[in-house]
């Protein structure tokens, strides 16, 4: 899949507005981030992770589940803040390493209409196996420590804890909560299990059926449908954005906190793609429609449809204003920071044919995020071109 790919299939509208993403995000998650101030500031990133809660809280059961972990986690914070923020800090950089390897799974895939239904199976045994194994038991192992920590039990260092025993020793008086997390609601396969059966092929392929063996000394042996495949599938999807998300809102209300007993954000490493993800949504939130992104020597250049109905210098000056953020995500990826020197917003017409841009040295964007420089001198070291002045469209 080509990395535009993923910025391409965020739908265009300029039917919803950016006043009416703000709502939609107070009224979704107002319930779980309590301090209103709190949604303001990190509204550009819960505008797109509202569209991750809408996944799953169209089906009763995972919304409930959600609730009730974003209810424990605060409790844990109401109970000792201190320590609850020690563990979450703990594992934070472990945390931030799944949304990595989420982005690279989602980078990586084939183009599924291509495949046979055979192939198509196959591959979606394998983002089982790479979501139960690589995101959801990271983010399990941190919520068994606040489980844990809310009941008073002691809190392990699990850290070499295999999947099997994480299932299977979490705390009793809690499983029936979170049941969804522990097996399957069709078959009451154990998710560790699931993970086994994806990873090691456990599993022969027929025309109509799918039959998965597991567990040993004695083997069991279980034939499903296909169709009952593909929502144990969506399953292995919802258990973790339910997990996920519930941990972003808690991490988002008290990141001041997590962050001080992180001891700063200079050995953190987050994906560019997964940050850039966020700056094209809302760029299109507020009217810019996503054409591509580009490698142009040591500049990385972002292309936009112009804003409908502004003319290319205002398009400009709006789209600009998202340099420093953009120079922050190339910078905050150690794989890509070396690459590029530079940041560019480029205004397109509907033909794809460049009609302005704005650039900025990367530096210099970050000591503006610092506080080093102020907006003027800022803006003095902006690139600005204009090649064109009637309106876009």
């Amino acid at each position: 899949m080509r990395s535009n790919k993923i910025f391409e299939d965020l739908e265009f509208s300029n039917e919803f507005s950016v006043e009416d993403w703000n709502v939609l995000v107070k009224q979704l998650l107002g319930k779980y981030i309590a301090n209103e101030s709190i949604l303001d500031k990190h509204r550009e990133l819960l505008r797109t992770e509202v569209i991750n809660f809408i996944r799953f809280s169209q089906k009763d059961e995972y919304l409930q589940l959600f609730d009730w972990i974003c209810e424990l986690l605060n409790n844990c914070i109401k109970k000792d803040k201190q320590r609850t923020i020690a563990i979450i800090a703990g594992s934070f950089q472990e945390i931030i390493d799944t949304d990595t390897r989420w982005m690279s799974n989602v980078l990586s895939q084939p183009l599924i209409t291509e495949l046979s239904e055979r192939d198509k199976i196959s591959f979606h045994f394998k983002i089982i196996d790479e979501t139960l194994e690589g995101v959801f038991k990271p983010r399990f192992k941190l919520f068994d420590k606040i489980s844990r920590l809310d009941l008073g039990l002691e809190v392990v260092n699990d850290s070499n804890s295999d999947f099997g025993r994480l299932i299977r020793d979490y705390p009793d008086i809690y499983k029936h909560k979170i049941s969804l997390f522990l097996k399957d609601p069709y078959f009451l396969i154990s998710t560790n299990q699931w993970r086994n059966i994806a990873a090691h092929k456990s599993y022969k392929i027929d025309k109509d059926s799918i039959i998965v063996h597991y567990g040993r000394p004695n083997v069991v042996s279980q034939t499903i449908t296909i169709e009952e495949f593909y929502k144990i599938f969506d399953w292995s999807q919802d258990i973790y954005r339910v997990l996920r998300l519930a941990q972003v809102l808690i991490d988002l209300s008290f990141i001041k906190e997590i962050m001080s007993a992180f001891d700063g954000t200079e050995d953190l490493n987050v994906r560019f793609e997964a940050s850039l993800f966020h700056i094209i949504h809302n760029l299109q939130i507020v009217g810019f429609e996503f054409v591509s992104t580009e490698d142009f020597g040591d500049t990385f250049i972002l292309r936009v449809k112009g804003k409908i109905g502004f003319d290319v210098n205002a398009s400009l000056i709006h789209a600009s204003q998202c340099l420093d953020r953009l120079s922050c995500a190339i910078f905050d990826d150690r794989f890509v920071r070396d690459s590029f020197q530079n940041s560019q917003i480029c205004i397109v017409d509907n033909d794809h044919n460049d009609k302005a841009s704005a650039e900025i040295s990367i530096a210099v964007a970050l000591k503006k995020v610092k506080g080093e420089i102020d907006l003027d001198e800022y803006l003095d070291n902006m690139k600005f071109e204009i090649k064109t002045t009637p309106n876009i469209r």
